[in-house]
């Protein structure tokens, strides 16, 4: 398993992504955040409580992008 394997709050996610630069767009049924380097985007479920496979994707997808582990693990915990 992965140290990113937790669930938690969609306001801490979207938080954290603001923090770390990426840009938040609304969609219909799930919001997109947009690497503002290089236009890359993920999905965030509009669910209060992510599931931890969710949260996993979402920092496997940042960790691709070369941002900080420790930072973004501080960040989502």
């Amino acid at each position: 398993m992965s140290e990113f394997c937790f669930p938690s709050k969609r306001k801490k996610i979207v938080k954290a992504l603001k923090k770390l630069g990426l840009s938040i767009e609304n969609g219909a049924k799930h919001d997109l955040a947009k690497c503002v380097h290089n236009g890359k985007k993920t999905t965030i479920p509009r669910h209060k409580e992510i599931k931890r496979e969710i949260v996993e994707s979402i920092a496997s997808f940042l960790l691709d992008k070369d941002f900080e582990r420790q930072k973004l693990l501080d960040l989502l915990k």
